[in-house]
């Protein structure tokens, strides 16, 4: 079999076996981009001010205090100008004077968590998560194998083919290829993200940094929140500190025998660098609140290519601390995904089992 032909069957056959999936794929991300867009246009009726080192300790010993199940304090920005407490699946928003003026959680949004499953694992446990994974390699590969088919035969862009002038078959396919060609590349970075967010060790380890020399890192007052951050922004006083995340409790076995030592605070103090990354919250500094001592830290333009490669793994698919410019254009690759992969599931049913009814 010639290659040309093979990928042309590669493209279409294989294309119409996993347009259901993709389908389900695709237009839960719509519907979790358009949440998630109304998310961040919320301003929850306040207006941006900066606080100072002293207000965001204590903005920070007040959350911890009284809502210990939430993991993150994160700091009023220009994007969210409010304060927030936040864990997975629950955030709330707290005025200058830390009265609650909303609170959020996906499982009081059925339609939310039913959306995010489908979207996950098609609510099929792990064995959809798996066959997700696989649906959007795939659909990755078929997306680089249709712009190798186009580069063939290629005669140009035309816009005026982007939208289908009536249901002809004709008519589809050259709205099909022309508005693939659009959303080719966020389509392929969409597809292959999905895929390496269910395999993480793949990418995991590119993360881990090891420093190439030991630093003295100045000491703070033990469990003193505002010692600690006014010395993590000394350290880096041109960034913005916009978060507090509270160290992961590893979960222990009731009836083991109890460990030795208990398991450190080290608490992560997030930072924006506008200047250098378009990822926010990328730098970070590990304190160890119990010592006042700082354990690590990084910041995204000291990592190795690979490593920062890695840290947009999930950012590029679901939009983790990202622009609220960029949830609109990956919401929009989601729409126009949607409709390429209708187009071209209508056509290639007519084609094929059509004709073969005729006959």
């Amino acid at each position: 079999m010639k290659v040309v032909p093979a990928l042309k069957w590669f493209h279409n056959w294989v294309g119409f076996v996993i347009s259901i999936c993709m389908l389900i794929v695709l237009t839960t991300g719509v519907y979790l981009g358009g949440m998630d867009m109304l998310k961040r246009m919320d301003d929850k009726g306040q207006t941006y001010v900066p606080l100072t080192i002293e207000q965001k300790a204590q903005a920070t010993e007040y959350i911890f205090e009284h809502y210990p199940k939430m993991s993150s304090v994160r700091f009023p920005t220009e994007h969210t100008p409010y304060l927030e407490a936040a864990t997975r699946g629950q955030s709330i928003a707290f005025d200058s004077e830390f009265n609650e003026i909303s609170h959020y959680k996906v499982t009081e949004i059925p339609l939310w968590t039913t959306m995010f499953w489908l979207h996950r694992n098609f609510l099929l446990g792990d064995i959809g998560k798996y066959v997700n994974a696989w649906a959007s390699f795939i659909g990755g590969v078929i997306t680089l194998v249709g712009i190798y088919l186009w580069w063939r035969v290629r005669k140009g862009f035309r816009l005026k083919h982007s939208i289908p002038k009536d249901t002809k078959s004709s008519s589809l396919v050259k709205s099909h290829i022309q508005l693939g060609l659009f959303i080719s590349v966020p389509l392929f970075l969409l597809c292959i993200t999905g895929f390496l967010i269910t395999y993480k060790g793949l990418w995991m380890d590119a993360l881990k940094h090891k420093p190439t020399a030991e630093i003295n890192y100045p000491v703070s007052k033990a469990n003193d929140w505002q010692s600690q951050l006014q010395t993590a922004q000394d350290l880096w006083p041109e960034s913005l500190l916009v978060s507090v995340n509270k160290p992961r409790q590893k979960k222990t076995d009731p009836d083991a025998p109890k460990a030795a030592k208990p398991q450190a605070m080290n608490y992560s103090i997030n930072f924006d660098s506008h200047a250098d990354v378009w990822l926010r919250n990328a730098d970070s500094i590990t304190m160890d609140h119990q010592h006042g001592k700082i354990v690590s830290s990084l910041k995204h333009s000291d990592r190795n290519l690979s490593g920062q490669v890695a840290s947009f793994v999930r950012p590029l698919h679901d939009a983790l601390n990202m622009p609220l410019k960029y949830v609109v254009f990956i919401t929009l690759v989601a729409v126009v995904g949607t409709l390429i992969l209708l187009f071209s599931t209508v056509t290639f049913y007519r084609r094929i089992f059509k004709s073969k009814k005729k006959k």
